[in-house]
């Protein structure tokens, strides 16, 4: 099975919901979003400024701000994120277990990634 096939599951809802939620949504789309987006900025459109470094434990870490993201990075940002979405909330609305996690999982989708996406536009 291909990586096509695979995106198309996931969006389809067919993966289950703790893969869909956990490993997709939480690991590999933060992550990948992160590289992408910081290789964007940098490689095509000179942007060092992307990264603030917030203080943590005597330590910096390194953030996207997403105010002086180009647009076509917002775009690509913005695409990816309703495509994870989509994905794990039509996981969601397939799980058979718990509905406690359906619902917590709706929340999340709801309030957590949508109010991600106001902040790359506002």
């Amino acid at each position: 099975m291909n990586i096509a096939n695979k995106l198309m599951m996931f969006f389809q809802g067919n993966i289950r919901l703790w893969k869909s939620f956990w490993l997709i949504g939480e690991i590999v789309y933060p992550i990948f979003l992160f590289i992408i987006i910081f290789y964007i900025e940098i490689k095509l459109y000179n942007n060092e400024q992307v990264l603030l470094n917030l203080p943590f434990n005597n330590a910096n870490m390194p953030i996207i701000d997403y105010y002086k993201l180009h647009i076509i990075s917002k775009i690509f940002y913005f695409v990816l994120t309703i495509f994870v979405t989509v994905g794990i909330w039509r996981s969601a609305e397939k799980y058979r277990g718990s509905f406690i996690w359906i619902i917590i999982s709706l929340i999340y989708l709801s309030y957590f990634r949508i109010f991600t996406l106001r902040l790359i536009f506002y």
